[in-house]
């Protein structure tokens, strides 16, 4: 995979994410300042639309590695699309230990991860549970999760908005560890809400 991670693929689609996401929709961000600049971390949150990836990309000035449902890769050019970008599969289905050993690798290489742990996208007025295990491969690569939520609509020239809370270091929280992985979620689900 990681030989066909492609960065200035990336770097070029992110100018293209840019200009769509600012010509298609107003964006109204908040808690930008809150990303890490000297670290690695797990971008985590809600799932609303295919294009929440564009709008993370557009609006964080790192590279990002998103974990990706693996029927992406059905058809040979979108897995050689996919992966160009530096995404990697992940079966939702199913615990899926080759995608988490890669996340857990490149967390381990200094890279920034992002995972929508509903496993799919849905409409804003059902909430689809977690998947669990977040927080674990967290603490393992002793990592930071950096909570989001994302509220609006993906009509073009509506709004959409995006809220990114504070870093969380569960290895030193004094959250017990079968509570973490709600912890988490209702992290997500208090940004999420607070952009209604």
């Amino acid at each position: 995979m990681e030989e066909n991670y492609d960065k200035e693929f990336y770097a070029k689609f992110v100018r293209f994410t840019r200009w769509f996401m600012k010509t298609f929709y107003n964006i109204e961000s908040e808690g930008l300042e809150n990303i890490p600049l000297d670290s690695n971390y797990l971008l985590v949150g809600n799932h609303l639309h295919i294009l929440d990836s564009w709008l993370l990309m557009s609006l964080v000035d790192e590279n990002l590695r998103f974990m990706v449902d693996k029927k992406l890769y059905r058809y040979k050019i979108w897995e050689d699309f996919f992966t160009r970008l530096g995404t990697f599969p992940i079966d939702p289905n199913s615990i899926d230990i080759k995608a988490i050993k890669t996340t857990l690798s490149l967390l381990r290489s200094n890279e920034k991860v992002v995972i929508f742990p509903e496993g799919k996208t849905h409409n804003r007025k059902t909430k689809v549970p977690f998947k669990p295990g977040i927080t674990k491969i967290a603490s393992k690569a002793n990592t930071l999760i950096v909570p989001f939520g994302i509220n609006g609509s993906y009509i073009p020239f509506s709004t959409l908005k995006i809220a990114i809370g504070s870093p969380i270091n569960f290895r030193i929280t004094d959250i017990r560890k079968e509570e973490q992985d709600s912890f988490l979620e209702s992290e997500v689900r208090k940004l999420e809400d607070r952009l209604k």
